[in-house]
């Protein structure tokens, strides 16, 4: 599951969950309002997460080793055939690539 989709499935629990057993399984010293913050706590920091690979992904527009002609044939690409290509040449990590889908 992407992450994005994650956090934002953390908010809407956060804001739309009873847990009404929380008193029960959790005791007295864990408040439903705890239970909620943490919820979104976890899903701010999953938003952060995203903001930063975005920010450190790719481009191949950016890339010195790249020819004119090599970038314009990618711009015709799909995201996904882009990061494909590039995975087959080495351009970008497999790992990278693998995490993201």
């Amino acid at each position: 599951m992407p992450k994005e989709t994650l956090a934002e499935l953390l908010f809407f629990l956060a804001e739309n969950e009873e847990f009404a057993s929380v008193h029960k399984l959790l005791g007295e010293g864990v408040t439903v309002e705890e239970v909620r913050g943490s919820f979104r706590e976890l899903a701010e920091g999953l938003h952060k997460e995203v903001a930063a690979e975005v920010a450190n992904q790719y481009n191949a527009q950016k890339d010195n080793r790249l020819s004119a002609e090599a970038k314009e044939i990618i711009s015709y690409l799909s995201p996904g055939e882009e990061k494909t290509l590039l995975t087959a040449f080495g351009l970008i990590e497999k790992t990278k690539t693998l995490q993201k889908q």
